[in-house]
């Protein structure tokens, strides 16, 4: 209960307060919980819902199911795993892979629970679905790539000095980025 002011309410009160919460969370979040070595222990139905799989499908499973086999034999993935199992959280967006093998995009954090002694038991990640927002960006982050393919374009700040140029413009005025 650290970091928490809970003044003079009971411990039946703090307890409901506390359950409350947790149900909020698991209306709106996808919630997914592991052992410290990755290993599924039980997932909410907006998981479930999310990733397209039945409870059954993942409990025991390990989460390289989640993730493409490109970044399942990654040092990264390992060294992702043993931060996490040393009780260092993780958060940020992540790529994942749902039951049909299509990528899914998460907004999530990766959150070691502690022991009575403090020690790290487990992680819970609490998830957002953000694919559609994910997609969006990556279609207009290549509509820009492609007008910058054959249009000429330099980029000002306020003031009126050069930021940036693209080598189309660069070409074309016969200058080099240094030298602008």
């Amino acid at each position: 209960m650290t970091g928490f002011l809970w003044g003079v309410r009971s411990r039946s009160q703090q307890y409901a307060d506390m359950q409350g919460k947790l149900d909020a969370l698991n209306e709106v979040q996808a919630v997914i919980e592991f052992d410290l070595q990755g290993h599924v222990l039980a997932a909410n139905d907006n998981f479930l819902r999310t990733m397209g799989y039945a409870a059954e499908d993942i409990i025991g499973q390990h989460h390289r199911i989640f993730v493409d086999e490109e970044a399942r034999n990654s040092a990264e993935y390992a060294s992702f795993w043993q931060r996490l199992g040393a009780g260092v959280h993780d958060s940020g967006r992540y790529r994942r892979i749902n039951s049909q093998g299509q990528d899914v995009w998460l907004q999530a954090s990766y959150n070691p629970i502690f022991d009575s002694r403090g020690r790290p038991c487990k992680v819970v990640k609490y998830a957002t679905d953000i694919t559609e927002q994910q997609l969006r960006e990556d279609d207009a982050r290549g509509q820009l790539d492609a007008i910058a393919k054959v249009q000429a374009t330099i980029e000002f700040d306020l003031n009126g000095t050069i930021l940036d140029a693209n080598d189309l413009f660069l070409q074309t005025l016969g200058y080099s980025l240094h030298e602008i």
